[in-house]
């Protein structure tokens, strides 16, 4: 399919909707079936197969279908490096939800933290997006490097949310998802790129990609309902909006190819943004409420 980015971020920009519904729809689930989980611990595998169970749940997972659907099809139409970031804004879309649902006000410390990832995160969406090579290229040998260390970042992810302080076991959590997610959209990306240029049916690395495809998927999937089970949506969905582009986009670099038009005062401005957006999130854990009930 030829690249049409237009319509691959309007693809984009409603799975991002789709996403945050998730995400409010199976943090319910979940703390419905948690009691609230008050001292943020580890939820067990008979506490998250009780929750699938659970209709709001069900439901909350064929929207996360339908967003993923869409992000694959937009993958098809323009580079990871654009495609990902505009996912992001999930992150007010969930903001908002989680506000009607309690009927409150969003807090201004709140709204500001949730600015500021916003615009850093669309800005560093542009830069990338001017930046980016036409074409890609794919090399096994750097995709499996690019998934090691991107596994290695997760496994220490998961440990701190499962032993670190309490009030930040679900950024913690959430951000180890968000890795596996990064590098699952950057997978697709590579499938679509091997599938193109070389003889598929018979590769074991196309086969291979495929597999790490599927657990990743399970991986980040586990990871992410912990997050519910320790926090609050917004904080997944902000986690996960900010750190996966930062993943994708660096994948789509170093594995790729996708950077050889990036000058290095583009690549200084990408690294300021992101640390900007991830500061964003840090600070939305800080001033949400449930941080200073811990």
């Amino acid at each position: 399919m030829t690249q049409n980015i237009p319509l691959g971020v309007l693809l984009v920009i409603l799975g991002s909707f789709c996403f945050a519904s998730s995400a409010h729809l199976q943090h319910h689930a979940v703390g419905d079936q948690l009691d609230g989980n008050v001292d943020k611990e580890r939820m067990s595998l008979r506490s998250l197969l009780a929750a699938v169970r659970r209709p709001r749940w069900v439901l909350g997972l064929l929207l996360m279908g339908v967003s993923a659907a869409l992000q694959i099809t937009a993958l098809t139409m323009a580079p990871v490096s654009v495609v990902q970031p505009v996912g992001l804004l999930a992150f007010p879309w969930s903001v908002l939800l989680a506000a009607r649902a309690t009927r409150t006000p969003v807090p201004a410390s709140m709204q500001a933290a949730v600015a500021v990832t916003v615009v850093s995160t669309l800005a560093f969406s542009l830069v990338t997006g001017l930046s980016a090579a036409p074409d890609t290229t794919l090399e096994l040998d750097r995709v499996v490097i690019g998934a090691v260390v991107v596994y290695a970042c997760a496994a220490a992810f998961a440990t701190l949310g499962g032993r670190g302080p309490q009030q930040w076991r679900c950024l913690f959590w959430s951000s180890g998802g968000a890795l596996f997610y990064g590098l699952e959209a950057a997978l697709v990306k590579s499938l679509l790129e091997f599938a193109r240029t070389h003889d598929w049916i018979a590769s074991v690395g196309f086969w291979g990609i495929g597999v790490a495809l599927v657990v990743g998927a399970v991986t980040a999937g586990w990871l992410v309902q912990q997050g519910y089970a320790t926090g609050p949506s917004e904080i997944v969905v902000g986690s996960m909006t900010v750190t996966s582009p930062v993943v994708a986009v660096a994948y789509g670099i170093a594995v790729l190819g996708e950077g050889t038009n990036t000058t290095p005062g583009a690549a200084l401005l990408m690294g300021v943004l992101g640390a900007l957006a991830v500061g964003g999130v840090v600070s939305l854990t800080r001033f949400h409420p449930d941080h200073r009930r811990v």
